[in-house]
């Protein structure tokens, strides 16, 4: 029994085998008549094909880096997302043609098939024909690697967590250097180029400050840097001058930490789907030198952007030389400039606000707001319209950095919005001047 299970798994195992094969010439014939005609194919010997095939490229690998704390939940979904963009992104087959190849097949397929028509011992009739190719192969070689390390790049940051005190880091390797061109036979040899993701942590510095009389643990915000596959933390930070702290000298500089608090808050109120997306909304705040609003001794409101749309504001304070992220506010909360404005214009209180969970970005883009000319006028003139375009985005699934959930019914939020304001203003019609 054990040996006709042997055998079946080996006569399974020779049919892929043959699958695989017949699906890369497929590929490599699909490509040949991209670059010049169906008959390029025919000009390639099988015994070179056979070459290009042994020497094709994989899939990548991710490892993890000795002693780093990374589970295996979190490496199936980096794979999985750099999997998926290495199908979608793409790289030029031969400049200036409009012919584009993915990532994947481009080193699975091209990427052999360049190393082999450069190899000068790989020479057969119809070489010739294949020149642009080759000529071209080191540009195209160098704009798959950028490409390629700028998705693990992206893909380590939207899945830095803060809450785990630490950033990813990566290194990116790939077998450039095929085999040696062996001539008529190479059946036996297995120089298949193999693409390697090493995965690491760097830690982010935890420390305790004393706020409102207790002593709470705060973690630095910053994002990676890599550079020749060293990797480094790049500090968020703020000039003590655009605190106001007396006595700051030009350029003295206080590191930006936040509070867990904090982190909890914007995943609740802006609802993002990539965790990544926290710590990129802080760090901006501070290299983009967005607004910073003095609230009280030592407390700040800190405009808050997700691209050109300013979402709400960081609630921070000055302590111990360093500043806290405290927590976040929804631009339309009653804690904001725009928030206090939306309430004088609609006499909505914060029990009402509740209610209507206005300062919910999900409950906001699950409603009828932005369809409504009357409402949208009202969060225009109070200056909250960009969180109107955030909705849109979100709704529509412009972006993916959001939580979106389609279950929700759409909520006639703004007859419930007018309805208030009627009554807060008797029986008389409510209308917003111009002026």
């Amino acid at each position: 029994m054990a040996k006709k299970k042997a055998n079946i798994h080996a006569q399974q195992q020779k049919l892929q085998a043959v699958q695989r094969r017949k699906a890369f010439m497929q590929k490599l014939r699909s490509y040949c008549a991209m670059i010049g005609d169906a008959s390029w194919f025919d000009l390639i010997p099988e015994y070179f094909r056979d070459t290009v095939y042994y020497n094709r490229g994989t899939s990548f690998t991710i490892r993890v880096e000795e002693g780093a704390k990374i589970t295996k939940r979190f490496v199936k979904i980096l794979y999985a997302h750099i999997d998926e963009e290495m199908k979608r992104e793409t790289v030029e087959l031969l400049p200036g043609s409009g012919k584009r190849v993915n990532l994947f097949d481009y080193y699975q397929v091209i990427y052999p098939l360049e190393a082999m028509l450069l190899t000068k011992r790989a020479s057969f009739r119809g070489h010739e024909t294949f020149r642009e190719l080759y000529d071209s192969a080191e540009e195209r070689c160098l704009e798959h690697f950028r490409q390629i390390v700028n998705i693990i790049y992206c893909a380590c940051y939207v899945f830095c967590d803060l809450s785990k005190h630490c950033l990813y880091t990566f290194t990116y390797n790939r077998t450039d250097k095929p085999d040696h061109f062996s001539g008529r036979d190479s059946r036996d040899l297995d120089s298949r180029k193999r693409q390697i993701v090493t995965i690491g942590t760097l830690p982010l510095d935890v420390r305790h400050v004393k706020i409102d009389g207790e002593r709470r643990p705060v973690c630095l915000v910053g994002e990676v840097r890599h550079h020749d596959n060293i990797s480094t933390i790049e500090p968020s930070e703020v000039l003590l001058q655009r605190l106001r702290i007396p006595g700051a000298k030009p350029g003295q500089k206080a590191p930006v930490y936040v509070q867990q608090h904090a982190v909890d808050r914007i995943m609740q109120r802006v609802y993002c789907a990539l965790p990544g997306l926290v710590a990129s909304l802080i760090f901006k705040a501070f290299s983009s030198k967005r607004k910073i609003i003095p609230s009280g001794k030592n407390h700040y409101l800190v405009e808050c952007y997700y691209d050109d749309m300013k979402i709400g504001y960081f609630l921070a304070v000055y302590v111990d030389g360093i500043l806290v992220i405290r927590t976040f506010l929804l631009i339309t909360h009653s804690g904001t400039p725009e928030g206090r404005k939306l309430e004088e214009l609609t006499g909505l209180q914060q029990r009402d606000r509740a209610y209507l969970a206005l300062d919910d970005l999900r409950s906001l883009a699950n409603s009828d707001i932005i369809d409504d000319p009357e409402v949208r006028k009202i969060f225009i003139k109070a200056g909250c319209g960009s969180i109107l375009e955030v909705c849109k985005r979100v709704k529509w699934g412009y972006d993916d950095g959001w939580l979106w959930d389609r279950t929700i019914q759409n909520r006639e939020l703004s007859k419930m919005i007018l309805e208030y304001i009627r009554l807060g203003a008797g029986d008389e019609d409510y209308f917003v001047n111009d002026d």
